[in-house]
């Protein structure tokens, strides 16, 4: 217990005190795609990919929006607007919300899901990063848990 203790504290120093370059500063402007990979925890299983973008309001915060794709018991393209902290230079908290769907059945403008998730970005140069993130999909209806993976460049 001792052993997994110390590791657990070792990678939280490990992960907060990495210093990389993050272009997280107020103005930036980052474009990107993302996809759950089908890999969701929820009673119903799909597939969800978007475009993403975000813009920084000031350092370590930034307003965007997905457009999304997504293949679940129905297909639709939503709009989802989010907002992102980052809570070190990497490790960020987000929270979005799908408001707009447009399916076969016709479109739709109601609050149909709200997610919270906490990511990190890994950064392959200045302006390029990989985010895989962990999401409470669903808290206003039927929980589940979700994972997502983006690819994101600061333009």
């Amino acid at each position: 217990m001792k052993k997994f203790l110390f590791a657990a504290i070792f990678a939280c120093f490990a992960l907060t005190s990495v210093e990389v370059s993050a272009q997280t500063t107020k103005g930036d402007v980052w474009l990107g795609g993302s996809s759950d990979l089908g890999l969701t925890f929820t009673p119903d299983f799909g597939f969800n990919t978007s475009l993403n973008a975000d813009y920084f309001l000031m350092d370590r915060l930034s307003v965007g929006a997905d457009v999304d794709v997504s293949i679940f018991s129905q297909t639709y393209i939503g709009l989802s607007p989010r907002v992102q902290y980052f809570i070190t230079k990497s490790i960020y908290a987000n929270l979005e919300a799908n408001v707009l769907r447009i399916n076969p059945g016709g479109t739709t403008v109601d609050l149909h899901y709200l997610n919270a998730g906490v990511g990190y970005w890994h950064h392959l140069s200045d302006n390029v990063v990989i985010s895989p993130r962990i999401n409470l999909n669903d808290l206003t209806g039927v929980l589940g848990i979700g994972t997502s993976v983006s690819f994101q460049v600061k333009l």
